[in-house]
C-alpha cells in the first residue's frame, strides 16, 4: 500500500530533491541571469511563476484524472519547449562576449568619447533586471521535463482532489526554492561583478550551459517520440 502524499512530505521530497533540479535546470535558473542582471524581484518573479506552474500542472492533473506532462504532444512540446530555451540561453551566452567590440575601444585611443554604456574587457554589463521577464522565463522552466517533477505531479493527481493537487505541487515547488533561488543569485552576482576575461568565462560557461540544456530537450524529445511510435 502506497503512502499518502502529504504537504509536508511533498514539501521535504522539494527540498531534499531540488539538487535533482539543478541537472536539469542550472542552465536556466543560472545563466538567465548571468546575462539578465540581478535583483531579488527578479529572481522571486522567476521561481513564483514556476512553481506556480506546477501549482496549474497538478490542478489540472486533477481534474483530467492523470498526469498533464511527458506524454502525447504536450510530452513532444517539452521536448521543444527545453531546446528552445537552451537555443536562448545560448544565444544570451554569446551576447556576453564581445571581444572585436571591446578591442576596437581599446585601439580607439584616449582620445575617443566614452561609450554611452557601461562596458567591460572581453564582456558587456548586462540590462537592467525585467521582473516580467523573468517570470515569463520562470513560468518556461516550469514546463521543463522533470522525472522528480513528474514523480510529485502523478502523486497529487491521482487524488482526484484539483485543490489538494495543486497545493500539493505548489508545496514541493516552495520546497525547491532556497536551492533554485541561491543558484539564480549565485549567477546574477557573476553577472553583475564579472570583467575582463572573467566576463568572457562568464559567457562561455553559460553558452556550454545552454547547450547541455539544448542536448537535454532532444534526448527527452527523442525518447517521447519513440514511445508515440
Amino acid at each position: 500500500m502506497n503512502p499518502e502524499l502529504t504537504l509536508p512530505l511533498a514539501f521535504l521530497t522539494g527540498v531534499l530533491g531540488a539538487f535533482h533540479c539543478l541537472g536539469m535546470c542550472s542552465g536556466l535558473a543560472g545563466g538567465y541571469f548571468v546575462c539578465r542582471g540581478s535583483g531579488v524581484g527578479a529572481v522571486l518573479s522567476y521561481h513564483g511563476a514556476r512553481i506556480l506552474v506546477y501549482g496549474v500542472l497538478g490542478t489540472a492533473g486533477a481534474l483530467a484524472g492523470r498526469v498533464l506532462v511527458q506524454q502525447g504532444i504536450l510530452g513532444k512540446g517539452q521536448g521543444l519547449l527545453m531546446m528552445l530555451a537552451g537555443l536562448v540561453i545560448v544565444l544570451l551566452g554569446l551576447s556576453r562576449i564581445r571581444p572585436l567590440a571591446s578591442w576596437s575601444n581599446q585601439r580607439a585611443g584616449p582620445t575617443q568619447p566614452p561609450p554611452a554604456h557601461r562596458e567591460v574587457a572581453f564582456g558587456i554589463a548586462p540590462p537592467r533586471p525585467d521582473p516580467w521577464l523573468a517570470a515569463l522565463a520562470g513560468a518556461g522552466n516550469g514546463l521543463v521535463p522533470c522525472g522528480l517533477t513528474v514523480t510529485i505531479a502523478i502523486a497529487a493527481a491521482a487524488t482526484a482532489d484539483p485543490v489538494r493537487a495543486g497545493l500539493l505541487m505548489l508545496v514541493f515547488g516552495l520546497g525547491t526554492l532556497p536551492t533554485m533561488a541561491l543558484v539564480s543569485l549565485f549567477g546574477a552576482a557573476i553577472g553583475r561583478h564579472a570583467q575582463g576575461w572573467f566576463a568572457t568565462l562568464a559567457g562561455i560557461s553559460v553558452v556550454v550551459l545552454g547547450l547541455w540544456t539544448l542536448y537535454q530537450g532532444w534526448v527527452f524529445f527523442d525518447i517521447i517520440r519513440g514511445l508515440s511510435n
